[in-house]
């Protein structure tokens, strides 16, 4: 693979006319077969979809829109949506910004924001499971529990969920635990949560009892 020259694709973002700066954007998203990780390239690409002109902004959220897609694929590309998780947390607070990236999520489109919204959601947090905690409030984010229904952090299938996930981090610290493989796990773990449709949860969590 040819040398890349980060300072030339930086230079292309902000020099030049409004046009040229619009399709440097557009020539690094990941869509176009781009390849570039740089934390530089991308830390501008995210400053321009919060601070750029309209289309700027417009091409910089599709470019982090696909790269939320190719995150749910590829290690690398999950890596560096990580670096930047509290710049996407921002950019999604920002209505135009957010229905541009979600416009990216191939499998609802702009036909279904809510159902869009949704599978961003349970995406992003699986980038950043580090406690019991956290696995707690993926598994009632995922299961759409609330009130008395939610899962505790100390609940025995949630601990031993937990317990798998993270002997996988420890034996395994290169690979990267994607939603289906929780799920999976969380069928055998969380029975009676996850072998019933997510919207009979509640009803299922609260007969069960604590």
């Amino acid at each position: 693979m040819p040398q890349i020259d980060i300072d030339k694709l930086l230079a292309a973002m902000n020099e030049g006319s409004y046009e040229s700066r619009c399709a440097a954007i557009r020539s690094l998203c990941p869509c176009r077969n781009n390849r570039v990780r740089d934390l530089e390239v991308w830390a501008e690409i995210f400053r321009k979809a919060r601070e750029g002109g309209l289309r700027e902004r417009d091409q910089a959220a599709h470019a982090i829109g696909t790269l939320t897609e190719k995150a749910a694929k590829n290690d690398e590309w999950r890596d560096l949506l990580y670096a930047f998780r509290h710049e996407l947390d921002a950019l999604m607070r920002e209505t135009r910004s957010a229905r541009v990236v979600l416009g990216q999520m191939k499998k609802h489109g702009h036909a279904h924001r809510g159902a869009a919204r949704q599978g961003y959601r349970r995406r992003r947090t699986v980038l950043d499971l580090k406690t019991p905690k956290e696995l707690a409030d993926w598994v009632n984010g995922h299961l759409d529990l609330a009130g008395q229904a939610r899962v505790a952090a100390n609940d025995p299938g949630l601990l031993r969920l937990w317990r798998w996930l993270a002997n996988r981090v420890r034996c395994q610290p290169g690979r990267r635990t994607t939603e289906p493989e929780l799920v999976s796990r969380g069928q055998r773990y969380l029975p009676a949560l996850f072998q019933v449709p997510a919207n009979e949860a509640r009803s299922v969590a609260r007969a069960s009892g604590p």
